[in-house]
């Protein structure tokens, strides 16, 4: 009987060692319980800020992009605006290589035909005056 008692001795402070040591691990759990939640909250606030600021971010691109395509239109029409005046100013330039060319053979028609009347006025002179040097030494 004392061998009984002294193994239920034993056992019961085995059992209070056992017992100990898994309140103490309850209470370890707990804590980490404690800290894990409080994680999950500083996660879970961070990554309202995360979303936040990627909202932000979304918003501000959306808008970039937006002026981008508007100033790559305004960007096109002065393009085409600039192909026109271009084909303007190539236009009144070959109208006004054409009428420099037109005025220039007009001018050369006059001068040919001032030459000519020039080389015929001298002909006429160097005519009479042959004839007022023949008439001057037949005399």
């Amino acid at each position: 009987m004392k061998n009984s008692y002294e193994e239920a001795l034993d056992q019961l402070e085995t059992m209070k060692r056992e017992n100990k040591n898994l309140q103490q691990e309850i209470s370890d759990l707990t804590e980490q319980i404690g800290e894990t939640g409080k994680s999950i909250h500083e996660l879970e606030k961070a990554k309202k800020t995360v979303e936040t600021e990627k909202s932000e971010i979304q918003t501000a691109l959306e808008e970039a992009e937006g002026t981008l395509e508007h100033e790559e239109a305004k960007i096109l029409r002065v393009q085409l605006e600039l192909n026109q005046v271009k084909g303007e100013i190539d236009r009144k330039l070959a109208e006004k290589d054409e009428e420099m060319e037109q005025i220039k053979r007009n001018s050369q028609r006059v001068i040919d035909s001032m030459q000519s009347t020039l080389d015929a006025e001298v002909r006429s002179r160097n005519d009479a005056l042959r004839v007022v040097k023949k008439k001057m030494e037949e005399t």
